[in-house]
């Protein structure tokens, strides 16, 4: 949390949520990849046991012969007879009464203030930790990549994000004549690195994968057609549900960690299905304590990366009459010259719990 920590410290004003407007429409049991990143190789994404299925009895069949009496061990449960599964919430994350409604008001205020945003485009800042060979930097993990980005949205479902410029960390070779000096580098911009692209046009989600040179389109579900976005790139909303959010997240205010509670509200999240888990481990988001809405946010991968966004909110742009007029930015994007275009309609599958136990 040491880099999130000076990362919250960075931004002087609040943030509205872009989390956002990226567009993923995807419902719950919805299949939806994470986004690929650009800059550098992501690990292998953790897997997660799926619930068992219960056993259920065969309904008797008219005019069956009678089968041999089987002892009650070989006798398979009916399904009113089965017990239960339910997902128990992780260590940390059972709330008492008075922590469940700090963290209900703390929504509550988020979702009424974000439902005031009708067009809303902000930069943001992204740094890209990588556990494995990132720099380390006077002990501690830096940054690889320094990116920068603009997201956009028009309510209820149209929206875009792109990673504009990619920075990557170059360390500098020792002088000749000094070959034992303290290691040096910089964040050098890639001129040819091209970064994560979405948009939302209301009817398909389009993802840019510059490696695979392809454009894929996934087509919005008929009922999520001029519903809001409620999935993107990022696992939470704008013009978030505080409903919704508690059915997908373990969720928690964390005091513990928080380095200025005057001005600020954490949040730590945790994903309930194996879906969200396969994206991303823990989310925590950074609120202003008087708007209730986010300054930034640190996203765990599953193989311990951490991506830290960080918004430029001084630049942001809410409920400009100019944006209104802007559609070009959500409109069904060009194929570029020598991708190809992929159409990928999402399976439905049933959403899994994680740490389902059985109820006692």
């Amino acid at each position: 949390m040491r880099a999130f920590n000076r990362v919250g410290g960075t931004c002087s004003v609040a943030i509205i949520l872009f989390v956002v407007t990226t567009a993923v429409g995807q419902q719950a049991g919805v299949t939806q990849p994470y986004p690929d990143t650009q800059g550098y190789a992501q690990g292998t994404t953790a897997t997660y046991p799926q619930t068992p299925a219960g056993v259920q009895a065969l309904p008797a069949q008219p005019g069956a012969m009678a089968a041999p009496q089987a002892t009650a061990s070989q006798v398979p449960q009916s399904p009113a007879a089965q017990v239960p599964v339910v997902p128990q919430a992780p260590p940390g994350f059972q709330l008492n009464a008075l922590e469940q409604a700090a963290l209900d008001q703390v929504l509550a205020a988020w979702q009424q203030q974000s439902g005031k945003v009708v067009t809303f485009s902000c930069p943001f800042d992204r740094l890209e930790y990588v556990a494995a060979f990132g720099p380390v930097i006077n002990g501690q993990l830096a940054p690889l990549n320094k990116n920068k980005g603009e997201l956009t949205y028009a309510k209820p479902d149209k929206g875009s994000f792109q990673i504009t410029e990619i920075y990557t960390y170059k360390e500098q070779p020792a002088p000749a004549d000094n070959p034992q000096a303290p290691k040096r580098g910089d964040w050098v911009k890639q001129p040819d690195a091209i970064g994560e692209h979405w948009v939302c046009d209301g009817k398909s989600i389009y993802e840019f994968r510059a490696n695979q040179k392809q454009v894929i389109e996934r087509p919005l579900p008929p009922q999520m057609i001029g519903q809001n976005i409620i999935d993107g790139p990022l696992p939470f909303l704008f013009g978030a549900d505080a409903e919704k959010l508690k059915q997908r997240y373990w969720m928690k205010v964390n005091d513990k960690d928080n380095t200025d509670p005057t001005h600020q509200v954490w949040i730590t999240a945790l994903p309930r299905f194996q879906q969200q888990a396969a994206d991303f481990s823990q989310v925590d988001m950074i609120l202003d304590r008087a708007r209730q809405l986010p300054r930034a946010m640190q996203v765990t991968l599953p193989n311990k990366d951490r991506h830290v966004y960080v918004f430029q909110i001084e630049q942001a742009k809410v409920n400009n009459p100019l944006d209104r007029i802007q559609q070009a930015l959500f409109e069904r994007p060009r194929t570029p010259f020598g991708w190809k275009h992929v159409v990928e309609n999402a399976p439905v599958s049933e959403a899994v719990p994680l740490q389902a136990q059985p109820t006692r």
